[in-house]
């Protein structure tokens, strides 16, 4: 059986779980010599995806994955080739005509492996973590702005492996997260996480990234939750200029670092609220997606 999921070349926390953990928790299912793919954490079902066109005639066992919402109008077709477990939230299933359960984001199946008391109980260290998204990387020195708050840095490149991302997660009392992921996993932990929105708006599209949030926060019963939203671009005194010149083909909006670094400083100082799902809830979770667990180690 194969894991099919989608892989950056820098690497990312988020989708660099699914060889982590479905190699753990379905191991002897995984040695299966045959053309099965299982899709498990991320937002990989949409129309566009190419992966999912070259094998469009093999079996597909979808655990806990996504919808990524589409500016097409193509409908994404769910055949016989398709055998769906759960989806990762309302949204998503609402997308493929409520027709298939969700129970939450594939990543809460990290609670039924043997090993995550030891991962979850480990001894606190840092007061705050700061994760950013792994596109915003690129664009500020994330080691400096953490050090001048004072809180922890977490990589999204998950450079030292998964494990060691998911001990940093469960070592922080408190985690701002711009990666979704780093707040899934807090809210696995039971880390309080708090959610600031930069780069994600150009970079993965506004759309896409608050149906992704919304999705999973609705999966776990919240609804709500407080978000700082920092500016990434912004009009320069050569935005008329520009857009004259160009015919307004050339895009009139800029990255001001110096302007933009000054306001993240700010926004990430003064967080104050944190969310958390209920341990009612969890629970939920937890029994749901044991019973998928056994059905599909019994299935396959």
């Amino acid at each position: 059986m194969n894991i099919l999921y989608y892989k950056s070349r820098e690497g990312n926390f988020g989708d660099d779980l699914n060889p982590w953990l479905w190699s753990k928790l379905f191991e002897k299912q995984l040695q299966n010599q045959d053309d099965n793919y299982f899709l498990g954490i991320g937002s990989i079902l949409h129309s566009g995806n190419m992966d999912l066109k070259n094998i469009i005639n093999q079996k597909k066992i979808v655990f806990g994955t996504g919808i990524r919402p589409s500016h097409t109008h193509e409908k994404f077709n769910i055949d016989k080739t398709w055998d769906i477990k759960f989806l990762r939230g309302p949204l998503s299933s609402s997308r493929l005509g409520n027709k298939h359960e969700f129970i939450s984001d594939a990543a809460y199946a990290i609670r039924q492996l043997e090993s995550f008391p030891d991962l979850k109980n480990i001894d606190k260290k840092y007061e705050i973590s700061l994760m950013p998204y792994f596109h915003s990387m690129k664009y500020f020195n994330w080691e400096k702005i953490a050090s001048k708050l004072g809180y922890n840095l977490i990589s999204p490149y998950s450079e030292k492996g998964v494990e060691h991302t998911l001990r940093e997660i469960a070592a922080s009392k408190y985690l701002i997260c711009e990666a979704m992921h780093g707040a899934i996993l807090a809210d696995i932990m039971r880390v309080p996480w708090h959610r600031f929105v930069l780069t994600t708006p150009y970079t993965e599209g506004e759309r896409v990234s608050d149906f992704k949030w919304n999705d999973w926060m609705l999966s776990v019963d919240v609804p709500e939750s407080d978000v700082s939203f920092i500016p990434f671009y912004q009009k320069t005194i050569l935005h008329e200029p520009i857009k004259k010149i160009s015919g307004n083909i050339l895009a009139t909006r800029f990255l001001v670092k110096r302007y933009t670094r000054g306001r993240l400083l700010k926004s990430l100082d003064d967080v104050s609220s944190f969310s958390l799902s209920s341990d009612i809830m969890l629970q939920k979770i937890d029994d749901r997606i044991h019973e998928k667990v056994h059905e599909f180690r019994s299935f396959y």
